[in-house]
């Protein structure tokens, strides 16, 4: 049954933004799980250069989902607001034309990725050996990009929509059939790495099968291809797509020269910072699920001109985001040695674990923050802002404070660097976001009443 009710301008705002942001978090938190056991298995097959191709092909997924959920939460801000303004007639022509464009972006980038493939591989430091040994692999993967994409596109349309835990089961069965099809195909058949290419072929396949389906039952897709319609709807997705990619391409700039720069404190700290990235995906995924799960909830409210309600959902989020990152902290400092221990870390490796439970945590307090000022400035007409904080964040904002940390304090003061220059941006981003949306609506207000009059 199709339902293009404006779910978020009626009822509970704390409810509808929990259930919004804990089914994101919950679906990303599911990927990093299914995503590591894929190394595991591999793993298991003693071969470096398996290992190596692996994390070529996963860099290669990085690069283009970076493009493709740029587009993915503008589809998110566009269908939102028509959804807010009940213009739910022409609602399946949209959805079917951002299917498109989200696998066209994605098969785009993979081709130019599988023609440039040997010097993107040196390019990424891969073992020249490693390419040849897992070619099947790697294309597999990149050609399955594209299936990915419009599974993803399929999510989001379900969350503008409202239908938070229907976007999740979409992701949960992409990962569970991944799950269930790693070991079988990689070590119970026997077909190694190109195994592992299939499953993850295979998961994307489901993921889209069942997102298609809840997709075209909730809110309708048009088999029919308009290219006046089409064009219209790329120049509408483009201002805010454009920026929230060159946004997300931003980020590996300042953690690719930390990385080189602890290399060279040894594997004690390259080991605590490996545990500090496992604990940053497992305990943030609640901040790294806000602009996807929040940007529907604040656009159809906007939309709707629930100007009100819009606020009051950004002022819900904040709370939400200083209580749970207390919260985390709080945890963590407590149990921070008992972590160090368990991981067997010794030396710089634990100062930095300890490090991290004690001060980095609560700096990402901020860094929670800064993801909420980026749903603002995608909802409220400033999206440039975004890859504008993204690239100093990742240069004048790591670079610098990177190499003065490191000559201060070797391996710790590098990573301690890191997370004050991306502190002192991301309060920046906070400030200006603060002052963006009291503009925005002290703008929409005076329009609202020379309208009225």
């Amino acid at each position: 049954m199709r339902d293009t009710t404006a779910r978020f301008t009626q009822g509970s705002l704390a409810r509808h933004v929990l259930a919004m942001t804990s089914a994101s978090a919950l679906s990303l938190l599911t990927v990093f799980l299914v995503d590591i056991l894929t190394l595991v298995y591999v793993a298991q097959l003693h071969d470096q250069r398996l290992l190596a191709a692996v994390g070529l092909a996963k860099t290669l997924l990085f690069v283009n989902a970076a493009f493709v959920s740029g587009l993915v939460i503008a589809a998110g801000v566009v269908l939102s607001e028509r959804i807010g303004h009940h213009m739910s007639r022409r609602l399946a022509r949209l959805v079917s034309h951002l299917l498109l464009m989200a696998m066209a972006v994605a098969a785009l980038i993979a081709g130019v990725e599988l023609l440039a493939m040997a010097p993107l591989g040196r390019l990424l430091g891969a073992d020249p050996a490693a390419y040849p040994t897992a070619r099947l692999y790697i294309w597999t993967t990149l050609v399955a990009s594209v299936p990915a994409a419009a599974m993803q596109m399929c999510a989001q349309i379900l969350r503008a929509q409202g239908h938070g835990r229907l976007a999740l089961g979409v992701l949960v069965a992409g990962a569970a059939t991944l799950a269930v099809a790693d070991p079988l195909f990689i070590l119970g058949l026997g077909w190694g790495v190109e195994g592992a290419g299939l499953a993850f072929g295979l998961s994307t396949l489901v993921a889209l099968g069942l997102g298609l389906v809840l997709v075209r039952r909730h809110i309708g897709l048009s088999a029919r291809l308009n290219v006046r319609w089409l064009r219209l709807h790329v120049g509408r997705l483009a201002p805010i797509a454009v920026p929230a990619m060159l946004g997300n391409l931003a980020m590996p700039v300042g953690i690719t020269y930390l990385m080189v720069t602890l290399a060279a404190f040894g594997t004690s700290v390259l080991a605590g910072m490996a545990v500090v990235d496992r604990l940053l995906q497992l305990g943030y995924c609640l901040y790294f699920a806000l602009p996807s799960a929040l940007v529907p909830v604040i656009a159809q409210n906007l939309g709707a001109g629930r100007d009100d309600r819009a606020r009051q959902a950004v002022g819900f989020t904040a709370k939400l985001v200083v209580l749970y990152g207390v919260a985390l902290w709080a945890g963590l400092y407590l149990a921070g040695p008992a972590i160090a221990d368990y991981f067997q870390l010794l030396d710089e490796g634990r100062a930095l674990l300890l490090l991290f439970c004690q001060l980095g945590a609560g700096l990402w307090l901020l860094f929670g923050l800064d993801f909420l000022a980026q749903s603002m400035f995608l909802t409220m007409g400033r999206a440039w802002w975004v890859p504008a904080f993204g690239w100093l964040r990742g240069t004048l904002g790591s670079l610098p404070f990177v190499y003065l940390g490191a000559h201060w304090q070797g391996g710790r003061g590098a990573v301690l660097g890191m997370w004050l220059g991306n502190a002192l941006v991301a309060l920046l981003a906070i400030a200006t976001a603060v002052g963006a949306a009291r503009l925005f609506f002290r703008q929409r207000a005076k329009a609202a009443g020379v309208s009225s009059q």
